[in-house]
C-alpha cells in the first residue's frame, strides 16, 4: 500500500500574478521590475539578465553590483530593484521558478535619457568675415533622440527679450554669406521631453571694415563761438579713427577736444571734434578717417562762418526800414542761401 502526504495530495504548483510588463524609468532613477509569484512553496525565485547572468538568487544578491537586489513589499512579491539606473542597464531580464520545466518571466526595462550637449564636439565662439560661411554644431545625446532648436539674439546687453528662432531644427546651423547683420548670441535648445532641456550659447561676431556716417556735412557757426563736429563709424574691429584738418591729424588739445563714446549699438562709435574760440582760420574743410585691418573710410564735413546768416538778418531790418524794393531783398537773399548752405 502506497501512502501519500496530504501535502502531495494538495499541492499546486507556483504560478506568476502579475503578467508581462514593460517598466519605462528615467537615467538616475530606481526602477522596480515586478515578479509576484503564487504558491511558491519550497521552490526558488531566480533573476537573470538577457545575457543568462545570474543577479540573485532567493533574497541573495549574487552580482557584484550592490545597485541591485530584491524588493518584497509583500509575500510573494520578488520584485527585482535597481537603484541609480543607467542606460546600459536596457534590455530583457527574467524572474525564474525552479519547478520542473522552469518557469520564466521577461520584463523589459526602458531607460530615457534627458538631453545632454557634448560640449567637447560642439561649436565655440566664431569670429568671421562678411561673406564667409559658418557653421554652428551642437551635438546632443538622449533617449528618446533630443529635438535642437536655434535661436538668435542681439549682442547688446538686456537684450534677451529680443530672442527669435532661426534656421531650421537639428544640430547644425549654417549660415551663408553671413554680414554684419549675422552678429549676435546664437542658442541651441536641447529637448527630449525628458527635464530638463538643456542649451548652449555662441556668440557670433563678423569683420567688416569701417564705414563712415555724418549727420551733417555742412555746419555754420559765429566767430568766437565753439561748434562740435561728429561722425559716426560702423567697424569691426574698432582701430584707428581721427580728424584731419588741411592734412594734419588733429589731436586734442586747448583748440580742439576729441573724444570717442559708444552710441549703444553694436561696433558703432561717435567721434566727435569739440573746436573752441574759432576764428577765421578754422573755418574750412574737416575729414574724419577711419580704418581696420579690412580697409578704411573717410567722409567731408565744411565748417563755414555765418557772415552771410547775419548779412540777411541785416538786410531784413533795412527792407523794413527803408524803401528798398523788396524784391531785390529777396533775390540777394536766395542767392545767399544758396552758396552757404
Amino acid at each position: 500500500m502506497v501512502y501519500l502526504k496530504f501535502s502531495d495530495i494538495f499541492a499546486v504548483n507556483p504560478s506568476f500574478d502579475v503578467p508581462v510588463v514593460n517598466i519605462t524609468v528615467i537615467n538616475g532613477k530606481t526602477a522596480i521590475l515586478p515578479c509576484s509569484v503564487d504558491s511558491l512553496g519550497d521552490h526558488k525565485v531566480v533573476w537573470t539578465d538577457q545575457f543568462s547572468t545570474l543577479l540573485t538568487f532567493d533574497i541573495q544578491r549574487i552580482i557584484d553590483d550592490d545597485r541591485i537586489g530584491v524588493d518584497r513589499p509583500y509575500t510573494k512579491d520578488w520584485n527585482l530593484i535597481i537603484h541609480d539606473v543607467r542606460y546600459s542597464d536596457k534590455g530583457r531580464y527574467i524572474c525564474q521558478i525552479n519547478t520542473k520545466p522552469v518557469q520564466t518571466k521577461s520584463v523589459e526595462l526602458i531607460v530615457l535619457v534627458p538631453p545632454v550637449i557634448l560640449e567637447d564636439s560642439s561649436s565655440n565662439d566664431v569670429i568671421c568675415r562678411e561673406g564667409e560661411t559658418v557653421t554652428l554644431t551642437c551635438n546632443v545625446t538622449g533617449v528618446p533622440t533630443p529635438t535642437v532648436n536655434w535661436y538668435k539674439r542681439p549682442l547688446a546687453d538686456g537684450a534677451s527679450h529680443l530672442k527669435e528662432k532661426v534656421g531650421m531644427n537639428g544640430e547644425i546651423l549654417i549660415i551663408h554669406n553671413v554680414s554684419r547683420f549675422c552678429d549676435g548670441i546664437y542658442e541651441c535648445v536641447a529637448y527630449n521631453d525628458i527635464p530638463p532641456a538643456v542649451n548652449r550659447e555662441m556668440i557670433v561676431q563678423v569683420e567688416f571694415a569701417p564705414e563712415i556716417r555724418l549727420p551733417n556735412k555742412r555746419i555754420s557757426q559765429s566767430v568766437g563761438r565753439e561748434t562740435i563736429l561728429e561722425c559716426i563709424i560702423e567697424a569691426f574691429p574698432q582701430a584707428l579713427s581721427f580728424w584731419r584738418y588741411k592734412g594734419k591729424e588733429l589731436k586734442s588739445s586747448h583748440k580742439h577736444r576729441i573724444e570717442v563714446y559708444q552710441d549703444g549699438e553694436e561696433h558703432q562709435i561717435t567721434l566727435s571734434l569739440r573746436i573752441v574760440d574759432i576764428r577765421q582760420e578754422d573755418f574750412g574743410k574737416y575729414v574724419c578717417h577711419a580704418s581696420n585691418k579690412l580697409g578704411s573710410d573717410r567722409e567731408a564735413m565744411d565748417l563755414f562762418g555765418k557772415k552771410a546768416v547775419y548779412f540777411l538778418e541785416y538786410l531784413t531790418k533795412v527792407s523794413r526800414e527803408s524803401y528798398l524794393n523788396r524784391h531785390f531783398i529777396f533775390a540777394i537773399s536766395i542767392y545767399l542761401l544758396y552758396i552757404c548752405f
